[in-house]
């Protein structure tokens, strides 16, 4: 009884694994919408900012604001939880600027896990505490920082093709990964 106990748990945890999706729905607010705290936050880290594009997102679990901006010919984003709090800063950047062993890594992971290929967005996330990534920001300094890397890409196996987004750890190492769920409302034909 034991053993059929223990399969049961490991093929129901398994398939709670693999099942994994990401369903956020983001949605264009106005400054107003948004708590101060995150407003002063970003504010004092990035002094120099031009255009703020604030954006509420859920999952249907979590609620968050989120902050999109260029700054030094990137775009960031910077999400905050309910209550104002820095969560984290994503950074768009090329393949090129990834460092050259983590990309590698995540490359051979890719090739042993799909037959087929391609990144669609590379994020460099940076977690920390406020003033840290604060840091991150207004003095380029990355103390006590955890880096790590969300990726979308389209993954082809013989029985799936899929979006996915994984996150990687600053080494290269598969943290978590999700289909990507397109809604048809963001999907236009003419």
């Amino acid at each position: 009884m034991y053993k059929y106990s223990l399969l049961i748990v490991f093929i129901f945890g398994f398939n709670l694994c693999s099942a994994q999706e990401k369903d956020e729905v983001e949605e264009r607010i106005k400054k107003s919408e948004v708590h101060p705290k995150a407003i002063a936050w970003l504010k004092d880290a990035y002094e120099k900012r031009r255009k703020v594009k604030w954006y509420y997102q859920t999952d249907g679990k979590e609620e968050a604001f989120e902050a999109k901006l260029k700054h030094k010919k990137h775009l960031h984003s910077v999400e905050f939880n309910t209550d104002g709090i820095v969560q984290n800063i994503e950074v768009l950047i090329k393949e090129k600027e990834m460092d050259r062993t983590v990309f590698g890594i995540i490359t051979d992971y890719m090739n042993t896990t799909y037959n087929k290929f391609s990144f669609s967005k590379i994020q460099i996330q940076y977690t920390g505490s406020e003033d840290d990534l604060e840091d991150v920001i207004d003095e380029n300094e990355f103390e006590e920082i955890s880096i790590s890397y969300e990726i979308e890409y389209y993954g082809k196996t013989d029985t799936q093709n899929e979006l996915w987004e994984g996150l990687f750890d600053q080494d290269g190492k598969l943290i978590v990964k999700r289909i990507v769920k397109i809604k048809n409302t963001d999907n236009l034909d003419y």
